[in-house]
């Protein structure tokens, strides 16, 4: 049986995925590892910056008025190309069987397609703190889907958990709720999809992890995945329409770069160092260590957009971040209280012991 914390516990590019062993994470939390544990406090810290950035960079792009489908394309290309390039410098190459090329295909559509389209789709409409705010659901939306499935007992923690994220949905709702035919709530509702995948995407990945792979060799395959699903569709609307070839490309080969292009070439190395922070501290530090980057990215992802953006939020806004906040906190007390008092060991799903 699967728990929350494990499945919550994956990068969404990266964005939430996979359980993890949780050998070391007592060790790290221990006051004898003392400079270890601030090291990966801090490498904590900067993961759950880069989790927040992913998405004002996306909104960065998307409201440069660049082709939608093009800035995922061209970003999850890139992507790719880097983690390819990264798994030849360290020899990792394997031979895909049907069976991970189905793993693959799949957890790309979850883990990446279908989150990162929502953001592009919203970004008009929404800002960067938001899109965050509903993307930092996905631990509470895990427990709902987990508990749905019948795999795990829904203690009161995470039955409270659920239910003051929900509430804080409503907040954030409830003003577009009561404007009848808003475009803002439409948009809203389209962002719930964001954590909605990803939830989705982790516990099908907690559950279908291949042995035979290491967890950069899985992330590889998952970016090649993506762009590989992406591409088909980029040219099917450049053969349909003869014309758009150059509304697509005129703005990165002849139009001068603006904002929204450096976003996206920005996008990579981001989500690329992300992914590495992601599993080397699930490596040496544990999943439920790692999963206490939700907090910091919900707050990292409204101090980006105040500060790249500009943006300000209501009061309604600010009580429905504490509020998931809280929830958050919920979701992961249970396995964090384990992991103190308990000696842990390997999940039977979990990615393997060494998943650089």
């Amino acid at each position: 049986m699967t728990t929350p914390i494990d499945e919550v516990g994956r990068a969404k590019l990266i964005g939430q995925r996979g359980s993890a062993d949780r050998g070391q994470t007592q060790a790290c939390l221990s006051g004898a590892d003392e400079p270890k544990r601030w090291h990966h406090s801090l490498l904590l810290f900067l993961l759950g910056a880069l989790w927040g950035l992913q998405f004002t960079l996306l909104k960065i792009a998307a409201d440069a008025e660049l082709d939608e489908l093009s800035i995922l394309t061209i970003a999850m290309f890139l992507l790719a190309l880097a983690f390819l390039a990264a798994m030849a410098c360290r020899r990792a190459w394997f031979r895909p069987t049907l069976g991970h090329i189905w793993f693959f295909l799949i957890s790309a559509l979850f883990g990446f397609v279908v989150p990162l389209s929502g953001v592009i789709l919203v970004a008009e409409q929404l800002s960067a703190g938001l899109i965050v705010f509903f993307e930092s659901l996905t631990p509470v939306l895990t427990v709902a889907i987990v508990a749905l499935l019948g795999t795990e007992r829904l203690k009161l923690p995470r039955l409270l958990a659920v239910a003051l994220g929900m509430i804080g949905v409503l907040l954030v709702l409830w003003p577009n709720i009561v404007r009848p035919g808003s475009a803002r709530l439409e948009s809203m509702l389209i962002a719930l999809v964001i954590p909605l995948a990803y939830a989705i995407d982790g516990v099908y990945v907690a559950a279908r992890w291949p042995s035979d792979l290491r967890a950069f060799q899985v992330v590889t395959g998952e970016a090649v995945a993506a762009a590989t699903m992406l591409l088909p569709f980029l040219l099917w609307q450049t053969l349909a329409a003869p014309a758009q070839l150059a509304y697509l490309t005129d703005p990165w080969f002849i139009e001068t770069w603006g904002w929204g292009h450096w976003a996206v070439l920005a996008f990579v190395p981001v989500s690329f160092l992300e992914a590495y922070l992601y599993f080397y501290l699930l490596k040496h530090a544990g999943a439920v260590f790692v999963s206490f980057g939700s907090f910091i990215s919900l707050f990292a992802g409204i101090f980006w957009g105040l500060v790249l953006l500009g943006e300000r939020h209501s009061v309604l806004v600010w009580i429905a971040v504490l509020l998931v906040s809280f929830s958050l906190y919920l979701v992961n007390y249970g396995a964090f209280r384990q992991d103190r008092t308990k000696a842990p060991v390997q999940h039977k799903t979990a990615i393997p012991a060494t998943p650089d």
